[in-house]
């Protein structure tokens, strides 16, 4: 099962229409289950809910076989620590969908670094999804004692 996870704060009509699409289209074999937060667009083709609660979230989470969600950090950070193949498609402020484009520097960061599958367009996203099923992520190694270098530079540069 895939769960595609969009947040609750709002909505993402884009990414939820392509995967609907994708599943019309039978590029999508696999159920989806999708929590779609306060859009407009209604998914036809998966079940859905506006929002999960915590503990349905992570139930959902833990018998997934891999997400599809914005390039969020809570669901990238969710991703990573259950180990599960996360393709992400950024919010895109062209589209007002957020107020600058960090998700697309974080999908591309985290991208970069294989821990994460990326599309920035449905049609991207649809050559993405066959992905999916393949995709190992790299496992994330924090580095906290470069953080703590940086802060520890940038607390001696303040008089």
């Amino acid at each position: 099962m895939i769960f595609l996870a969009v947040g609750t704060q709002f909505g993402f009509d884009r990414l939820v229409k392509a995967v609907d699409q994708a599943i019309e289209k039978g590029l999508v074999q696999d159920t989806v289950f999708a929590q779609i937060g306060p859009g407009a667009y209604l998914p036809k083709r998966m079940e859905y809910v506006v929002s999960l609660k915590k503990e349905a979230f992570d139930k959902t989470l833990n018998s997934c076989d891999s997400i599809i969600s914005h390039a969020g950090m809570g669901n990238i950070e969710l991703a990573l620590k259950t180990g599960k193949p996360l393709l992400v498609m950024p919010r895109r402020k062209e589209y007002a969908e957020v107020v600058n484009d960090h998700q697309v520097d974080t999908a591309r960061k985290f991208e970069q670094l294989g821990h994460i599958l990326a599309a920035y367009d449905p049609d991207e996203l649809i050559e993405k999804i066959k992905l999916l099923k393949t995709f190992v992520p790299k496992p994330r190694i924090p580095n906290r004692r470069g953080i703590i270098d940086r802060i520890s530079q940038f607390l001696a540069t303040i008089d």
